[in-house]
């Protein structure tokens, strides 16, 4: 599948594409977190929240729209930790940026990201790099600056992973 665009089905079901991923690398994710303390539960957390927006998500018939707004409810009830309220906070900003719409382009997710991330950080009183939110920002500038005519949801989605995987390489430097 090479598509230039989402619906709400699609969303839901990289929403379930998401959590099942997320649930195979929990406890690995679990061993990475050591801020604000090393507690060992930030992958657990993240499914915990995630798990809420698969779930209110998972029989929209509507758009990308309502499938977005569904799925942040679900987080935002289903938030765990810090990391769980900050994911709940970013798909908050998708929802935002995507409300009525029922099919998104990539240039539209693209955007949807960028609200998303400037909604996480702006829900924080203090906002810290080297953490979820930094992987986020890196991850969605990266992707967005290769947004062209021949993207498509795959290519940007990626490159989104792309960067994430080289952010989060990078993060445990900016927390000393």
């Amino acid at each position: 599948m090479n598509s230039r665009e989402i619906g709400g089905a699609g969303f839901a079901a990289m929403l379930r594409g998401g959590l099942a991923f997320l649930k195979s690398q929990a406890d690995r994710i679990n061993e990475l977190n050591v801020f604000p303390i090393p507690d060992g539960d930030t992958g657990d957390n993240m499914v915990s929240t995630l798990s809420g927006g698969v779930r209110l998500a998972a029989d929209c018939t509507g758009g990308i729209g309502e499938a977005a707004e569904l799925a942040a409810e679900g987080m935002l009830l289903g938030a765990r930790g810090n990391s769980g309220v900050i994911l709940s906070q970013m798909f908050s900003g998708i929802a935002k940026s995507v409300r009525g719409k029922t099919y998104a382009d990539v240039s539209d997710i693209a955007r949807a990201f960028k609200e998303g991330t400037s909604f996480a950080y702006s829900s924080l009183t203090t906002p810290v790099e080297g953490t979820i939110l930094t992987v986020m920002r890196l991850a969605g500038e990266y992707a967005a600056a290769r947004v062209s005519a021949e993207s498509t949801v795959e290519s940007y989605f990626a490159d989104y992973e792309r960067e994430a995987q080289s952010a989060l390489e990078g993060t445990p430097a900016l927390l000393r």
